[in-house]
């Protein structure tokens, strides 16, 4: 089985980042201890960030960045991402036949492999627990180089969420290239000047 998880449908900026993991059918001790990457400190999921790394079959990573999901729509930007990490995953030497287990509600789109939608799969299946912590540390990391690259909204510390600070550097700095401009409150703030 593949799991596939996302980071970063909500926020106002940055990409959403997808991971698909494999992992051995008896997994160790430390996978084990995988659970969703939102019930864990940011340590706990660097540590295990690096466990799923070592001893995965297989990890994917996808992207879907604020152009293409202002293009596409959130959901739809996000499907496709998880439809490209689950086939590299696969193509990773992954043994046929293939289960892509999905976190959330909805199907992957495209020529998927086979799938099957897994509510608080996350909290269900370690491999899409596993693909939680890998789709989070990968986002935060990539977060805290856009707070380098754009210095002033804060996205080291809130992420790219519309937190109280973030919406107050975007009424005084205007939107970054990194902001998603068809989100409302990015829109709203886009007379502002940087």
């Amino acid at each position: 089985m593949i799991g596939v998880d996302e980071a970063g449908r909500g926020p106002l900026a940055g990409p959403v980042v997808v991971a698909a993991v494999a992992l051995p059918e008896v997994p160790s001790a430390k996978l084990r201890l995988l659970k969703d990457s939102k019930q864990m400190t940011p340590k706990g999921r660097e540590r295990l960030f690096g466990v799923v790394r070592s001893e995965a079959l297989a990890v994917s990573v996808a992207w879907a960045h604020p152009r293409v999901i202002e293009r596409d729509n959130i959901l739809r930007a996000t499907l496709d991402a998880m439809a490209r990490a689950a086939r590299r995953a696969a193509a990773k030497g992954v043994k046929n036949p293939v289960l892509v287990l999905v976190d959330g509600p909805k199907r992957m789109t495209g020529d998927a492999l086979p799938q099957k939608p897994v509510i608080d799969g996350d909290a269900k299946s370690l491999c899409v627990a596993a693909a939680s912590v890998i789709a989070k540390v990968v986002r935060d990391r990539w977060m805290r180089r856009l707070a380098r690259m754009h210095p002033g909204y804060g996205f080291d510390a809130h992420k790219g969420y519309g937190t109280a600070v973030h919406l107050s550097a975007l009424a005084k700095l205007g939107p970054c290239k990194a902001h998603r401009m068809t989100y409302a409150p990015v829109a709203a703030s886009a007379g502002a000047r940087p």
